[in-house]
C-alpha cells in the first residue's frame, strides 16, 4: 500500500507533466481542478498512477467532446 512519500513521488511525476494533483493528507482531491476522491492508501503505487491516467483521459474527451460540439 502507499505511503505519504511514495504519494508525492506520484504527484511530483505527474507535475512535471504538468498534472496538478492535489492532496489531503493521503487523499486526492482534485486531478487538473476536477473534483476527485480516491484515498490513495487503498492502492498500490501502480494502481494509483493508473487510476490517475484513467481520469485524465476521461478529462481528455469530454473536452474534446466539448470542443467538438461547440465549434460553428
Amino acid at each position: 500500500m502507499l505511503n505519504a512519500q511514495k504519494l508525492q513521488a506520484i504527484v511530483d511525476t505527474f507535475a512535471k507533466y504538468n498534472v496538478e494533483i492535489q492532496t489531503d493528507r493521503m487523499r486526492i482531491t482534485a486531478i487538473n481542478g476536477q473534483p476527485a476522491g480516491f484515498d490513495a492508501t487503498t492502492f498500490m503505487q501502480d494502481q494509483l498512477i493508473e487510476m490517475i491516467c484513467k481520469v485524465l483521459a476521461n478529462q481528455l474527451i469530454h473536452e474534446v467532446w466539448v470542443n467538438e460540439h461547440t465549434e460553428k
